[in-house]
C-alpha cells in the first residue's frame, strides 16, 4: 500500500492541532466546575457541537458504515438511527431539569435522591460500560491512523490514546468542547464531500443519477429499514441506543457544560437533528460500497 504524504501530513497536524487546543482550553480551568463542565458557561454553538461529538466520530463513520455494508438499512437502528433519537429525546424530557438542579456528574443525581452509596455505586458501575464503546472508538481511529501512515496497530492505537487523553486531561470539559467544535466542521464536511464524491462516481457526475445507482444497486433484501422477520432485534437495538444512552455521564456531562437550561435543551435537539441529517452519509457510502467494491461485504460478515 502506497502512503501519501499529504495525507499524513494532514493527519499528523490534525493530532497536533488538537492537542495544542486542550493546551490553549487549560487557561480556562480555573475550578472543579470549570474542568468537569466548563464552569456551566458553553454557548449554544459549543454545546451543541460537543453534544453531536457524544457518538458522532470514527465509531460512527467506519463501524456503522461497516454495519449498512453489511446488512443494508436494518443496521442503522442503532447508529445512527437510536443515537440521533437519544439525543433529541434528552432534549424533549431531560436537558431543562437536569441542568436546573445544579448537578456537576451524574452520580449527583442517585446521590441526592438515596444516599452517597449509591451515588458511589453509580459512579463505578458506569465505569465498565464505557471501556467497550471507548474501545470501538479508538480502534477505528486506530484503523484510520494505521491506513494512511502505514503504522503497526500498537504504536498507532498508543498515539491517538495519548493525545486523546492527553488534551483531555489538560483543558477537562473546555478542551473537549473546543475541539469537538473544530473536529466537527472538519468532519461534515469531509463526510459530506467524499459522500457526494462516491455518488456521483457511481452517477458519471451526476448526484441525482448516483442516488438512484445507489438504491437500485442495492438488494432488496438490503432496503428494508424496520424487517419484520427480526422486528425483536431490531427494536432492541434502537432502544438501546435510543434509551440505554440516556443515562450515561457523556451525555449528562455535556448538558450540564450549557450556559443555561434553555441553552441544553435548545442544544440537543439540534444535535440530535444533526446527528440523523450527517448519519445519512454513512449510511449512503455502506451502500454504495456494495457497488464500488463487490463482494466485500460478504467477508466482513
Amino acid at each position: 500500500m502506497t502512503h501519501d504524504a499529504a495525507a499524513q501530513l494532514a493527519l499528523f497536524g490534525c493530532l497536533a492541532g488538537t492537542l495544542a487546543l486542550g493546551v490553549w482550553a487549560q487557561a480556562k480551568v480555573t475550578t472543579v466546575e470549570d474542568y468537569v463542565v466548563a464552569g456551566r458557561r458553553l454557548p449554544f454553538a459549543l454545546s451543541t457541537a460537543t453534544l453531536l461529538a457524544t457518538w458522532y466520530g470514527a465509531g460512527t463513520l467506519l463501524v456503522a458504515t461497516e454495519a449498512v455494508r453489511a446488512e443494508g438499512l436494518r443496521a442503522i437502528a442503532l447508529d445512527p438511527l437510536g443515537a440521533g433519537l437519544c439525543l433529541l429525546l434528552a432534549g424533549w424530557f431531560l436537558a431543562r431539569p437536569l441542568w436546573s438542579m445544579g448537578l456537576v456528574t451524574l452520580p449527583d443525581l442517585f446521590g441526592r435522591a438515596w444516599g452517597v452509596r449509591a451515588e458511589r455505586w453509580g459512579a463505578a458501575l458506569m465505569v465498565p460500560g464505557y471501556v467497550g464503546w471507548v474501545a470501538a472508538q479508538l480502534a477505528a481511529l486506530t484503523g484510520v491512523v494505521t491506513w494512511v501512515t502505514g503504522l503497526e496497530p500498537t504504536p498507532a492505537l498508543a498515539l491517538v490514546s495519548t493525545v486523546g487523553i492527553a488534551y483531555t486531561l489538560a483543558g477537562g470539559m473546555w478542551a473537549v468542547a473546543v475541539t469537538d467544535a473544530v473536529q466537527g466542521v472538519v468532519l461534515a464536511v469531509g463526510v459530506g464531500v467524499l459522500t457526494g464524491t462516491l455518488v456521483m462516481r457511481l452517477g458519471d457526475g451526476s448526484l441525482l443519477a448516483g442516488g438512484a445507482a445507489v438504491w437500485e444497486g442495492t438488494a432488496p433484501d438490503r432496503r428494508i429499514l424496520v424487517p419484520t422477520d427480526a422486528l425483536g432485534p431490531w427494536v432492541a437495538a434502537l432502544a438501546a441506543g435510543a434509551l440505554g444512552n440516556l443515562p450515561g455521564q457523556d451525555l449528562a456531562q455535556r448538558l450540564f457544560a450549557a450556559r443555561s437550561a434553555d441553552t441544553a435543551r435548545a442544544a440537543a435537539l439540534t444535535a440530535g437533528g444533526l446527528y440523523l441529517v450527517l448519519g445519512v452519509g454513512p449510511v449512503v457510502m455502506g451502500l454504495a460500497a456494495n457497488q464500488l467494491a463487490p463482494g466485500r461485504a460478504d467477508e466482513a460478515v
